[in-house]
């Protein structure tokens, strides 16, 4: 593989160095237009590369597939000789900061910090380094969506350095930030020069000089010219050679601890905004009175009861799964999360149990309104078999629903697709739990066929669906 560094004189006495970011012959294609075309590239470990290009040059797609956001068409992108395949091992040594700062609202900036540091592995008293070092320590308790665009970027460059990264990787740093925040920024590319691998975009050829020791120009896909400034670093090692050597990091969180994380998270958000639970109790409160006027006449029948009730949920969880879904899509704060090297399946698991306290709650109260207004004589024993039925049937709703609102988010019809996906795969739901439910309402049992139907149908949804989140998530 031939470097696209430029070759220096071979009177050159400055000495080879490892090498720490290597792509060889890769393509990123969207449908038949590759955004990056057939790109090799060696970055030597401590140098500071820019990479210049106008908007739409693929520039924000080369960050994506060395952080492991994205995947190549074709060729293989390492760092510092893990794969792009080898997430884990990759991630911990990588930081990536965005035109999104992957920030969470209604969490403070301490504990943005300490939700990243958690999902690392890695000691929370990197947390106050970190918030000091962007100037935050003032503001850390106070929610990030109370923050200005500055202070948000800040918070997020906080996030990138919170593990001490080997590769740094910063998509127009300076862009939106105010003088002061401009000149801290400067003092931390300064100070990690040399030691640290830095590969920012910038439109701006005298910020390129200022802060590189090479530049990299990229021009539709391709990089069409490249220089030294003349300060320029040592040469790349050997491509074909050794990489940089991996220095011990700590893991990543595993499947079940990011799950709980996550869950955590997610409890958090909702109990400060209560957007989620709110919105959807007022739906299942309008509905319920609304289809309650109408079927007046079948009160007390319990199909009439059981289908208003099924209605109510499915209803609900199509509504409550999008805007409980919002604050992840919000500023790609999920891609962020994603970023840690965290299992993507524990990151799902964390969102389909959340999304089922939430609906199970909904899916309670939307009983109890049904109740009311139908005028429900409730056997003796059947709540228990009630909240069984309401269990299994919200946490097969969640853990599809959970999956294809990542689909559906990267469809251009956005939110107006998830109805169409999700309403088909919830007739089963519909099905078992109206017959579960007007079977216990009229014999005060339950019936073990339907009952085996909606768990069958929870524990595959959940299974296939913890299988292929991985792939919905990347772009």
């Amino acid at each position: 593989m031939t470097s696209l560094l430029p070759a220096r004189p071979q009177t050159s006495t400055v000495p080879a160095r490892a090498v720490a970011v290597r792509l060889e012959h890769v393509t990123k294609a969207y449908g038949a237009r590759p955004a990056i075309d057939d790109v090799s590239l060696t970055i030597p470990t401590g140098s500071s590369v820019a990479l210049v290009g106008a908007n739409g040059a693929g520039k924000s797609t080369l960050l994506a597939l060395l952080a492991g956001l994205l995947r190549p068409t074709s060729g293989r992108v390492t760092v510092h000789g893990c794969a792009l395949e080898q997430r884990r091992e990759a991630s911990p040594r990588v930081g990536l900061l965005t035109h999104q700062t992957m920030l969470y609202d209604r969490l403070t900036g301490r504990e943005n910090l300490v939700l990243h540091a958690r999902l690392r592995g890695i000691s929370l008293h990197r947390v106050d380094m970190a918030l000091e070092q962007v100037g935050l320590v003032a503001a850390a308790d106070r929610p990030a969506g109370s923050y200005s665009h500055g202070m948000r970027k800040r918070l997020a460059l906080a996030r990138v350095q919170l593990h001490e990264p080997d590769v740094l990787l910063l998509d127009e740093p300076f862009a939106g930030l105010d003088p002061d925040a401009q000149q801290r920024l400067a003092r931390l590319l300064a100070a990690l020069r040399g030691t640290t691998t830095i590969l920012f975009t910038t439109h701006d050829l005298a910020t390129a000089a200022a802060h590189a020791d090479e530049v990299l120009q990229l021009d539709a896909g391709r990089v069409s010219r490249a220089g030294h400034p003349e300060d320029a670093g040592a040469e790349p090692a050997d491509p074909d050679g050794a990489s940089a050597p991996a220095a011990p990091r700590a893991r990543p969180a595993g499947m079940l601890r990011t799950a709980w994380i996550v869950f955590r998270k997610d409890l958090t958000v909702e109990a400060r905004g209560r957007a989620t639970t709110s919105a959807v109790l007022i739906l299942a409160g309008l509905l319920a009175v609304v289809l309650g006027m109408a079927f007046e006449p079948l009160a007390g029948n319990p199909r009439a009861v059981a289908g208003v009730l099924w209605v109510l949920v499915v209803f609900a969880a199509l509504h409550g799964l999008t805007r409980s879904f919002d604050e992840d899509a919000h500023d790609d704060a999920l891609r962020g999360v994603l970023l840690t090297g965290a299992e993507p399946a524990g990151v799902y698991l964390g969102r389909v149990a959340s999304a089922s306290v939430v609906l199970l709650a909904v899916a309670l109260a939307a009983l109890g309104a049904v109740a009311v207004l139908f005028a429900v004589p409730f056997p003796s024993g059947a709540l228990p078999g009630l909240l069984v039925v309401l269990a299994l049937a919200v946490l097969g709703l969640a853990a599809v629903g959970t999956v294809l609102t990542v689909i559906a988010r990267h469809s251009p019809l956005g939110e107006t697709l998830l109805p169409l996906l999700l309403l088909p795969l919830a007739v089963p739901v519909l099905l078992a739990g109206i017959e579960s439910v007007a079977t216990l309402l009229e014999t005060g049992a339950l019936d073990g066929g339907w009952l085996r139907i909606l768990a069958f149908y929870a524990v595959g949804m959940l299974a296939a669906s913890t299988i292929v989140f991985e792939h919905t998530v990347e772009g």
